[in-house]
């Protein structure tokens, strides 16, 4: 695993005043109202196959830096007693998947139609240990709470280039790790080659996701994103690449990480 620091000078745009207080934007939302979410061959396609990459990577990087979390592990249940935070849930894709491994999972997203998607397959599936919540991440926790709720992970996949304010996203996930607890992100780069790729290709010539779907201003790169978390009392874990095939639906890993990378770090075990 990888353990380093970079220091870099992050844009004018990603370094927006926190004094905002807000990380939803009512135009981003607006663009996931689908309540087709669980049609695997529906707008949300890709999000099935790449639970192959993204699950095994946040349960690797769990148990290679937190061995304590999961004392009680089962081939089964490898991630029992683990507790994570699933932030921009969606309807639950992911989720699901996590609390298969046997962790505890709860996911929270802006939007009432994809959260009430998620509830009613947990109650279909008879899901035990995922729960659901038309929640912000600055929203988990009241001011000054005298007990507030923390975990052992945090998984943003495909969610931190929908927000507005990322230096508070960022923050704000931070703040809800314990001690030792892992943030997960899966997430485009900021380059011309992710213009190509994931806004012209993707949208306009293959069609894969809806028009509009993605603002590439909105993206941030590795460097941006260290940084943020670095500033928050967290070290770099691991940075991956990752590329989908569309034709053949399939998601590989890759050492270019100059279209969509996966970052995982770990807050300092003597954190606040």
């Amino acid at each position: 695993m990888m353990c380093f620091k970079r220091v870099i000078t992050t844009n004018q745009r990603f370094c927006r005043n926190i004094s905002l207080k807000s990380t939803v934007s009512v135009e981003e939302l607006q663009k996931f109202m689908a309540n087709n979410w669980w049609d695997a061959d529906g707008p949300a396609k890709p999000l099935y196959s790449f639970n192959k990459l993204r699950v095994p990577f946040v349960e690797r990087g769990i148990r290679s830096c937190q061995k304590s979390v999961v004392a009680k592990a089962t081939l089964e249940s490898p991630l029992v007693g683990c507790k994570i935070l699933d932030v921009g849930c969606g309807a639950g894709i992911l989720s699901e998947s996590l609390s298969r491994l046997g962790a505890n999972v709860t996911g929270i997203d802006p939007n009432e139609n994809s959260i009430g998607v998620a509830l009613e397959r947990a109650q279909k599936m008879k899901l035990k240990n995922v729960s659901y919540a038309v929640k912000t991440v600055e929203d988990v926790n009241p001011p000054n709470a005298v007990s507030p709720t923390l975990f052992d992970a945090i998984v943003a996949s495909e969610v931190i280039e929908h927000v507005e304010n990322q230096k508070l996203f960022i923050k704000k996930c931070i703040e809800l790790l314990k001690p030792g607890g892992s943030l997960f992100v899966t997430t485009q780069n900021r380059t011309a080659a992710s213009w190509v790729f994931v806004i012209f290709g993707a949208e306009y010539v293959l069609n894969i996701v809806p028009r509009g779907t993605h603002d590439w201003a909105k993206f941030l790169t590795p460097d941006e994103l260290i940084f943020e978390a670095e500033e928050n009392n967290c070290q770099l874990r691991q940075l991956r690449g990752y590329f989908y095939n569309p034709i053949a639906d399939n998601w590989t890993w890759s050492k270019d990480t100059s279209i969509n990378y996966a970052l995982h770090v770990q807050k300092s075990s003597h954190g606040k």
